[in-house]
Order: structure tokens, then C-alpha cells, then sequence
């Protein structure tokens, strides 16, 4: 009898850690957009995002506070925010897909990626497939993509007044570095 009980304990334990080694995490997700106008392009950073990466089922989460985006100018904050992003009805952008192209979690390398899922912005979400890159080093996984978002397609306005401003099409850069998920205790 107590033979079973350790065996099924050392068994939990065994598939306990091998479902955590399936899932990372990257708490510093970097995410750059650009946005060129005829009067004045704008750029912003935002390095609180995060994302979940889970090799075993190939799933790919992101998860992106609007208001953590940081410009040039102040006054670019507020428009994006206020104006533009809503960004107190609407706090965050996500995208919850999966990758479709086999990755060797394994194996250092570099891999074409692609994922599809659902991406939402200012509270509209799309199905969207998105392309990338997959580097593994030693055991270290990162992701990069670069993507076009057209502000339409998530009922974005753009004023009159400020047309020229603000280009209808925006460019987006993700960077991703995984760390294994390491359960809290």
C-alpha cells in the first residue's frame, strides 16, 4: 500500500514537471508600432507585455496593456489613449492562437512560424494569421514578427481634423523571450 502511494506520488510529480517544461512564458514581451503620416510619423514601445508559449499543444497567447505604450511626446500618449484606443473602455490587445508550422522545441535552430488565432484590438476581434520566427538557442526561445494592422478593421477612428496626421495602416514589431513557467509557490 504505501508502495503505490509513493509510486503515485513520484508518477504527479513526474507529469507535473513535464507539463510546466511544456509551458513558457515572456514577462518582457517588447512590442513596437510605427505609423507613417504625411505630417508626422509616430512611434511607440510598450515592454510590459506578455506572452505564453506552450510547445506542447503549439498554443501562442499575448497579451498587450495599451496604456503601457510610450512615445515621443506626451501629447502623443494622451490622442493614442483618449482619442484614439479608448484605452479605459478598452485596456488591452490580445491574440490567443496557434502556431501551425512544426517547431522542434528541442532542437536549436531557426524556424519560419506562422499562427493563427484571434486578435483583438479596441475591443474587435479577428481571425488574423500572422508570420514569424522561432530562434532556439540552447535551449532559449525567441520569436519575432512584424505584422500591418489596419485601424478600420478594429474600428479605429480617425478625425477629419487629423487625417493627415495619422496613417490608416500602422506597422507592428513583437519581440518574445521564453523562459520555462515556473509555478509560484
Amino acid at each position: 500500500m504505501i508502495k503505490n502511494r509513493i509510486y503515485l506520488l513520484v508518477l504527479l510529480l513526474v507529469l507535473t514537471y513535464s507539463i510546466q517544461a511544456q509551458v513558457f512564458v515572456s514577462s518582457s514581451t517588447e512590442i513596437d508600432f510605427f505609423s507613417e503620416a504625411p505630417m508626422e510619423n509616430i512611434e511607440a514601445v510598450n515592454k510590459k507585455s506578455s506572452s505564453l508559449l506552450n510547445t506542447k499543444t503549439n498554443q501562442l497567447v499575448f497579451q498587450v496593456p495599451i496604456g503601457a505604450f510610450e512615445f515621443e511626446k506626451d501629447l502623443m500618449k494622451e490622442h493614442f489613449n483618449e482619442n484614439y484606443m479608448e484605452t479605459d473602455k478598452f485596456p488591452k490587445a490580445t491574440f490567443n492562437g496557434n502556431l501551425l508550422q512544426g517547431v522542434d522545441f528541442g532542437k536549436d535552430g531557426t524556424y519560419s512560424a506562422k499562427a493563427i488565432g484571434k486578435f483583438t484590438i479596441h475591443g474587435v476581434e479577428k481571425e488574423r494569421t500572422m508570420e514569424g520566427e522561432i530562434v532556439i538557442r540552447e535551449g532559449v526561445i525567441s520569436l519575432s514578427a512584424k505584422f500591418i494592422v489596419l485601424l478600420s478593421d478594429h474600428n479605429v477612428a480617425i478625425p477629419k481634423v487629423v487625417v493627415k496626421n495619422i496613417a490608416e495602416e500602422v506597422l507592428v514589431k513583437v519581440k518574445a523571450d521564453y523562459k520555462p513557467y515556473e509555478k509560484k509557490k
